[in-house]
């Protein structure tokens, strides 16, 4: 399928490894230009290069999300030098991924806030005007499935707390921003197979998030790049303020 976005410009935050860097190399292979923005800089610059060498468009963007005056300049030096912001995706997020009740404390508390919401809620707030301005712009944020049903450990309470916010500012700038043609839409993965999500988690826990699918098998990274082509396309011109489940199932189990 031809998602028309050869010639367009995309913002990727946590670009430079993990899903976000699988969302930048489909992004390219489409002939999107892509803005490796990654607070890591050795990673940003790492996939920007993978990309160039593929022969696509690439910008190692090195950023902390969640400061707001890096984040403006990080966008406004995309646009100077990629020409515009046709799409952003905000995917950077915590570390602080697991714990229970118990163990959690106002660091982990604090910061899947400070990067999984104030983060997308910066980006969003200094990609905004110049969308509004050209009257054209695809938002798309990452959610979570355990932000509609809780999390169950290793998972902890406050990735979920910050999943279900951002599901409440993609409903909000999808209001706000519709006027302008602008799409603001979120993706809820369910369990996706990174290794980060593997070395938290037992091979029992494993299967049995497995078997709590109905495609009993695990998502993939790829299986959410259809979604976010399609999302930035304008095959989705009439699709804003959803939050799109992308779980084999499980919420259906």
């Amino acid at each position: 399928m031809d998602f028309g976005l050869d010639g367009k410009v995309a913002f990727i935050t946590g670009a430079g490894h993990g899903i976000g860097r699988m969302f930048a190399l489909s992004f390219a292979k489409e002939g999107t230009a892509v803005a490796i923005a990654d607070i890591n800089q050795q990673w940003a610059e790492q996939a920007a290069s993978e990309i160039v060498e593929l022969g696509g468009k690439a910008l190692a963007i090195p950023f902390d999300v969640s400061d707001q005056e890096q984040v403006n300049d990080a966008i406004q030096k995309t646009a100077r030098q990629l020409g515009q912001i046709d799409v952003l995706i905000n995917d950077a997020v915590s570390p602080y991924l697991t714990g229970s009740l118990e163990e959690l404390g106002d660091t982990e508390w604090d910061d899947n806030f400070r990067i999984n919401v104030k983060g997308s809620f910066y980006c969003i707030k200094a990609v905004a005007p110049l969308m509004k301005e050209r009257r054209y712009g695809k938002i798309i944020n990452m959610a979570s499935i355990v932000g509609r049903r809780g999390s169950v450990v290793p998972t902890s309470a406050a990735y979920a707390a910050s999943k279900a916010g951002i599901m409440a500012i993609t409903s909000s700038a999808a209001r706000e921003l519709g006027p302008y043609n602008i799409n603001v839409n979120a993706m809820a993965p369910g369990q996706i197979d990174t290794p980060r999500w593997r070395d938290a988690r037992t091979d029992e826990q494993i299967e049995r998030t497995i078997q709590g699918t109905a495609l009993k098998r695990m998502g993939r990274p790829e299986d959410l790049a259809g979604l976010a082509l399609l999302l930035a396309s304008d095959a989705s011109s009439f699709i804003t303020g959803q939050t799109i489940t992308v779980d084999g199932g499980s919420l259906c189990m």
